[in-house]
């Protein structure tokens, strides 16, 4: 094997399938194939003569979809596509944080059906239409097309990456820390599934409204800087009105201030001025202390030891 990869080959214009064979080996194969995150991307439509799959990577060339190596999907046994193949002998064919672009390659190259949707703008506008296009656009220069689509493959990647990965893993050392608390609140006839978390990561609520977070209905989060928002699984829809008043009430008390009884004042959307800690948005379902990015929004006076009564209280119902 060669010390360093520099050129990767393949036979045709970009597919699904290749942009993203390429991508995982560039990606997950920097240790069995050094330099290769930095190779350059040719074109041959037929292969080298007196060259082997395997004499090429002597050279430091590895060759997708061409020559019959353990890279060309259509010499294999069983039906499969390059991106499997490469992401099996990489070990990584399993990593979750892949299974939706082998599954998308699969059935782009297998079925034609990269995009599924017979909406004529999804169509369009779906990766696979979009390659299509864009081989159009630059005939003579599918460098060009690799350069345009993989940043959108690398973006996709490192969602998932963040989504099946560091989430989980954080989630983890926070409930290790003590840092999370989860509960069963009941609101009229269903169970509403509530969890505290303490983490600057904004990235987590919608996490663990997530099926993969846990799918709760209610998510509290708490700040380093002291704010708390709580927002709420959009499918669930639960009833936050009552949760606004009881907060409102909880932070008065605390700070010694005087609010009307008016329930429905209480209830109000927006801020109201007694307590302009707290806003409650309908639109979103939520009840934030400033947001991600709380600014000048003063931090809410509710203990961390209060915070569990007060959302059973305000989300409970007879």
């Amino acid at each position: 094997m060669a010390e360093h990869f520099s050129q990767i080959i393949l036979p045709t214009r970009p597919q699904p399938d290749t942009v993203i064979a390429v991508f995982i080996l560039q990606t997950y194969g920097k240790t069995n194939f050094p330099g290769i995150e930095h190779a350059r991307i040719t074109f041959a439509p037929l292969f080298p003569k007196e060259e082997t799959p395997e004499s090429l990577e002597k050279k430091g060339i590895i060759a997708i979809d061409i020559g019959t190596g353990p890279f060309d999907h259509h010499a294999s046994k069983t039906k499969t596509t390059a991106s499997m193949l490469i992401a099996e002998a990489l070990g990584v064919s399993e990593a979750p944080a892949l299974a939706k672009l082998l599954e998308y390659a699969e059935r782009d190259d297998f079925y034609g059906k990269g995009t599924i949707s017979t909406d004529a703008l999804d169509r369009a506008f779906g990766l696979s239409g979009l390659v299509v296009n864009l081989n159009k656009r630059f005939p003579n220069d599918p460098g060009k097309v690799f350069a345009l689509v993989t940043p959108l493959i690398d973006a996709h990647h490192a969602e998932e990456v963040r989504r099946t990965e560091e989430l989980p893993k954080e989630v983890t050392e926070q409930t290790k820390a003590g840092k999370v608390e989860d509960f069963t609140v009941r609101q009229k006839d269903k169970n509403l599934k509530v969890v505290i978390i303490e983490s600057d990561n904004i990235s987590l609520p919608g996490y663990l409204r997530s099926q993969l977070g846990g799918r709760f209905d209610i998510v509290a989060q708490k700040l380093t800087s002291g704010h708390i928002n709580i927002l709420s699984r959009p499918t669930k829809r639960p009833d936050l009105r009552k949760l606004a008043r009881t907060i409102r009430i909880a932070e008065a008390r605390i700070l010694n201030k005087t609010v009307p009884s008016d329930e429905k004042y209480l209830e109000r959307p927006g801020r109201i001025e007694e307590i302009p800690e707290w806003y409650y948005d309908p639109a979103t379902n939520s009840l934030q202390n400033g947001g991600a990015n709380p600014q000048d929004i003063p931090k809410t006076h509710i203990a961390h030891h209060e915070l569990k009564t007060i959302l059973v209280e305000g989300l409970s119902s007879a």
